[in-house]
């Protein structure tokens, strides 16, 4: 039997030495691809184990899981900025105390404090000295990147070189915030003359400022001489001249109570502050205490340096009358400083207000539209200018029921949020300490709309983007208040939202760390019943926010905004895995079909043999074993080659592909052989003598005619269906792999890795794809080759036919071209619908115009290389003599 199978392999050469090479390039191909992937999984795993953010477990209580956590464990930017309460000191201690805890960092939200901010203009350095006149001042909010805009009212300004004196006057009744009225007199201005006249100025009593909760004079009255209290509260009520114009506004701060010491450790904060001193753990402590009064309590405090950027006061000081003004200038809030240096109150006594958490609907699209709620009238004057705007987050009364002390923060010192160590990008999570959140534009209107900037919080509480905290008080200081009922019910209850937990000995997100947090997120869950996450391995990912336009002019936006995804690097790890095992099953998949193609087609060659082998008795088992036996025969030599290429090539390529793996090629070998050479031995064993021996004869069936070039193509390779199905599979095959490898790098720029961990990941594992897919390629482009060439050798008698009645070899080279160029292109489509198909479903949306470049080219590459690859098969054919072809045909 063995003597049979070489004697046959060797009488067919050209056919077995076919089989061989397509087994060959086929099984070294997979034995290096493995060794790269082994590679690259050394790499996923060992890049994964490097990034590692500042914590690694995050404690909450069980009502601040938002539903798209619960369903799809994504984690909204500064979510921990709208938690306020719900975990007992009881439960921070018993956290403190489990296995394996490091550092637990508590963080309390307190709630928004109301700061009145300022901004001072000196006339005397815009008008000459002693200049006596009116002028209007105008104001105008920008925020929103400059696409929400407020006005205010026109201030009038007056100032005089003589002498003012001030006079009581009228009683006018206001209204505060609350709702409350109460009666407040205003003051009459009397310009003194040099001959001692006195003439009234500065009409118009008091008026309401838009952002203000107390009435202003409706002008500004000013002189270069000074002026006089004719009933003063204190003192003689002489002042010295007064030029200055002072704007005042509110901004808002976002104050949270911290373990200073655990903050330290955790986020290196110390080491950012920029003025003063760092915060003390102690408790505040009594500044006054009169008797029957409730005693004033210093509370401690480290300001942020940064306020809200994206709030813009533009200011036009204009002389009454005339159209050129004589000043403009431009303020960014959040670069003014507060009044009060360090060791000053630079807010009111802390009445902070706590806010809702933003709720959403998620679109038939998959983008997030935040929901609105409704604003309440009789707070508008407590907030910053933008707090007028759409509100997306409700604003909750401070508490009305405080037992003793009244606290007033007082700054101790200020830090840099900028300063705080960065964590790899790839694997820092956005919940939100310290960090600012930035939205950019997610379509191109978008883009344009905030010239290519990004969106970033103003000063509301109430807008969409959420403020990091800006004033930090100890935890001891959150003790205090929630034992003096200074915080709402809850909060007195419960005062922390959240604590971050980083493990001991945890190095990265590897398999020995990731099983260490997992036992200590267990053991914290089951001494406080709390909601535990582990977010070691998480990592951005991008969702698109559907921003509904706002009152004061912004436009509807869509908004790229950095969520967290939870467990990230597991996934990471078992979808590199799995894209490996993929990659490398359509290699051998490609390869399978080519050998099936070529074994069908030897068995075919055979039938008259082996239906003699049938009529002399040769039984179905016997036929079956030397068909596949040969497959078999040629596989195990095309193995043992295949080891020495792998090991060679690997070598080469500087990819280490050690002598065990190596040897895989020769079981990798056998089983193409194996699963490519079933179905034709399988044939091979049914055949019947009689008809295997009988020549073949036209049955006389009506056939359709094609006229031309074309026709004749189309007819040729729907002729042998099967093996035109074969070359049509594997190309599209390789097409559908090279469009998901293009997709994945350029058109989504790597944002069907999911997160930016993915991303990382992928760019530095790509070479392997791009190796697997180029090797489908190869292997597509050879068997496309061989169909066309096992079709002209069964054709041959039809093609010399052509040439001797005087058909041109440009011609005949022109039909074998088109053929093809046909199965190269439905091949191409076929794979390029099914790719497109699967890069839309991981890709995010509006996606679909980025896929049309891409795919055309992988179409027309494919179409073009398929229709090379039957340029070989023309050349032999033309080597091979018409009269021989005509004579064998006979």
């Amino acid at each position: 039997m063995f003597r049979l199978l070489w004697h046959h392999s060797v009488r067919q050469w050209a056919r077995s030495l076919a089989l061989l090479t397509g087994i060959l390039v086929a099984v070294s191909s997979f034995v290096v691809l493995t060794a790269t992937t082994e590679s690259s999984k050394l790499t996923v795993t060992g890049t994964i184990a490097k990034n590692r953010g500042a914590y690694d477990v995050l404690v909450r209580p069980g009502k601040a899981v938002q539903d798209l956590e619960k369903a799809e464990g994504l984690i909204r930017p500064n979510s921990l900025s709208d938690i306020y309460g719900g975990i007992t000191f009881d439960q921070l201690d018993a956290v403190r105390r489990a296995p394996g805890t490091d550092v637990a960092a508590p963080l309390a939200m307190l709630g928004h404090q109301r700061e009145q901010g300022g901004v001072y203009i000196d006339l005397a350095e815009v008008v000459p000295k002693g200049t006596r006149g009116t002028f209007d001042l105008d104001r105008v909010w920008e925020y929103d990147g400059g696409l929400s805009s407020v006005v205010q009212k026109r201030r009038t300004v007056f100032i005089t070189p003589h002498h003012l004196e001030v006079r009581p006057g009228a009683l006018v009744r206001g209204e505060s915030p609350d709702g409350t009225t109460h009666d407040i007199r205003g003051s009459r201005y009397f310009e003194v003359l040099p001959s001692g006249e006195r003439r009234e100025v500065c009409k118009g009593g008091l008026v309401a400022e838009e952002h203000a909760t107390m009435l202003r004079p409706a002008v500004d009255c000013l002189s270069w001489s000074g002026y006089t209290d004719l009933k003063p509260v204190v003192g003689d009520g002489k002042y010295g001249p007064d030029t200055g114009l002072y704007i005042q506004f509110p901004r808002s701060q976002l104050i949270a109570g911290i373990d200073p010491e655990a903050e330290a450790r955790l986020f290196g904060l110390d080491e950012a502050v920029t003025q003063g001193r760092y915060l003390s753990p102690k408790a505040p402590t009594t500044l006054t205490a009169r008797p029957n009064e409730q005693p004033t309590m210093s509370v401690p405090a480290l300001r942020s340096a940064r306020g809200a950027k994206d709030l813009r006061l533009s200011t036009v000081l204009t002389p009454r009358g005339e159209d050129r003004p004589l000043l403009r200038k431009r303020y960014e809030v959040g670069t003014l400083k507060p009044h009060q240096p360090t060791e000053k109150a630079a807010l009111d006594s802390l009445y902070p207000q706590p806010t809702t958490p933003v709720t959403y609907d998620r679109a038939t699209d998959g983008t997030l539209r935040p929901r609105t709620v409704e604003r309440p009238e009789n707070v508008e004057t407590v907030l910053p200018l933008d707090g007028r705007d759409t509100w997306f987050r409700e604003l909750r009364p401070p508490s009305e029921e405080q037992s003793w002390g009244v606290p007033v923060p007082r700054i101790v010192g200020t830090f840099d949020p900028e300063r705080l160590p960065e964590h790899d990008a790839a694997s820092r999570v956005p919940l939100g300490t310290y960090g600012e959140p930035a939205l950019s534009g997610a379509d191109e209107h978008s883009r344009k709309l905030l010239d290519g900037k990004a969106l970033r919080p103003a000063s509301s509480p109430t807008s969409y983007i959420q403020q990091p905290p800006s004033t930090l008080v100890s935890i001891e200081t959150v003790r205090w208040l929630a034992d003096n009922n200074h915080l709402s019910y809850r909060q007195n209850l419960a005062p922390i939202s959240a604590i971050r937990v980083r493990v001991a000995g945890v190095t990265g997100a590897d398999e020995v760390s990731r099983e260490r947090v997992r036992v200590t997120a267990e053991e914290i869950r089951d001494r406080t019943g709390l909601h535990v996450d582990i977010v070691l391995g998480s990592s951005p990912v991008a969702q698109t926010v559907v921003l509904p336009a706002g009152e004061n002019g912004r436009p509807e936006l869509r908004l790229t905004e950095w969520w967290s995804k939870k467990n990230v690097a597991t996934q990471i790890i078992n979808a590199s895995d799995t894209k490996s095992l993929i990659l490398l099953t359509l290699v051998l998949v490609v390869c399978t079909l080519f050998v099936a193609n070529a074994s069908a087609a030897a068995v075919r060659a055979r039938r008259g043999e082996l239906g003699l082998l049938a009529a002399v008795g040769w039984q179905r088992p016997h036929l079956f074993t030397i068909v596949l036996g040969e497959l078999l025969l040629l596989g195990a030599v095309a193995g043992l080659l295949g080891t020495g290429v792998a090991w060679g090539a690997g070598h080469l390529l500087g990819i280490d592909v050690p002598p065990g793996r190596a040897l895989l090629a020769v079981p990798a070998a056998l089983a193409v052989a194996a699963l490519s050479g079933a179905v034709p031995a399988w044939l091979a064993a049914r055949v019947h003598p009689v008809t295997a021996l009988r020549p073949a004869v036209t049955t006389g069936r009506r056939t359709r005619t094609f006229a031309g070039i074309t026709g004749m193509a189309l007819t040729g390779a729907a002729r042998a269906r099967g093996r035109t199905l074969l070359g049509i599979t594997a190309v599209a095959t390789a097409a559908a792999a090279t469009l998901l490898l293009i997709a994945a790098t350029t058109t989504f720029r790597g944002t069907l890795a999911g997160s930016l961990l993915g991303e990382t990941v992928s760019l530095q594992v790509r070479t392997t794809d791009i190796a697997a897919v180029a090797t489908m390629i190869i292997l597509s482009t050879i068997a496309v080759g061989d169909v066309i060439y096992l079709g002209v050798q069964d054709r041959a008698a039809e093609f010399a036919l052509l040439r001797a009645v005087g058909w041109h070899e440009r011609t005949t080279t022109r039909l074998v071209l088109l053929e093809g160029a046909f199965i190269g292109l439905l091949g191409s489509l076929t794979g390029t619908l099914l790719g497109a198909g699967a890069a839309l479903w991981l890709a995010p949306d509006d996606a679909t115009a980025a896929l049309l470049p891409p795919a055309a080219a992988v179409i027309t590459a494919g179409t073009a290389l398929s229709a090379l690859a039957s340029l070989v098969p023309v050349l032999i054919q033309r080597r091979r003599p018409t009269a021989r072809l005509l004579a064998e045909a006979a």
